[in-house]
């Protein structure tokens, strides 16, 4: 899984068209990766999503978080009915 890279190696504020042009050169740049599927997450560091409450299993994209929640909890899956 490649790593989060930022500017001068640290991490710190960017406009919209810095990070663009940023993670357009090093992907995967700042953009946060699912630590299942190495996609990215469409989320940042405040709204990352764990599998656990200790932040051990993730970052995740909604759709790995949505299937091993289920997993957990025993709940149907889309599409099912109970």
């Amino acid at each position: 899984m490649g790593e989060n890279t930022w500017p001068g190696g640290y991490r710190h504020a960017m406009t919209q068209s810095e990070h663009e042009a940023w993670n357009a050169c090093n992907y995967p740049g700042t953009l946060q990766l699912c630590s299942e599927r190495d996609d990215p997450t469409g989320r940042c560091e405040e709204d990352s999503i764990y599998a656990d409450d200790d932040g051990e299993i993730g970052h995740l994209c909604e759709e790995c978080w949505e299937t091993m929640k289920t997993t957990e909890d025993g709940e149907t899956t889309q599409g099912e009915e109970s």
